[in-house]
């Protein structure tokens, strides 16, 4: 069916008209974007990925305890400060 229909359905008040009109409409339009969708999923699929290494940010060193010989040594120095 088409929008011409829904809307002639609509117009006559014909509600069972109307809602196979819409139905119709939106099935098919469901049906569009699944396989759009399938298309792209079978695209990233089969191209190969680009590899990225991900460099540690000086968050992430703190939390994995991977800091550099530098901010430890300011810890340590800040620490004996304190105690002192």
């Amino acid at each position: 069916m088409e929008t011409v229909d829904l809307v002639s359905a609509v117009i006559a008040g014909d509600r069972e008209a109307a809602k196979a009109a819409f139905d119709a409409q939106v099935a098919a339009k469901m049906t569009d974007a699944l396989e759009l969708k399938k298309v792209e999923i079978a695209t990233s699929l089969l191209t190969p990925k680009e590899e990225t290494v991900d460099e540690p940010t000086e968050s992430q060193e703190e939390v994995d305890g991977t800091a550099n010989a530098d901010a430890t040594a300011e810890a340590e120095a800040a620490t004996t400060a304190e105690s002192e």
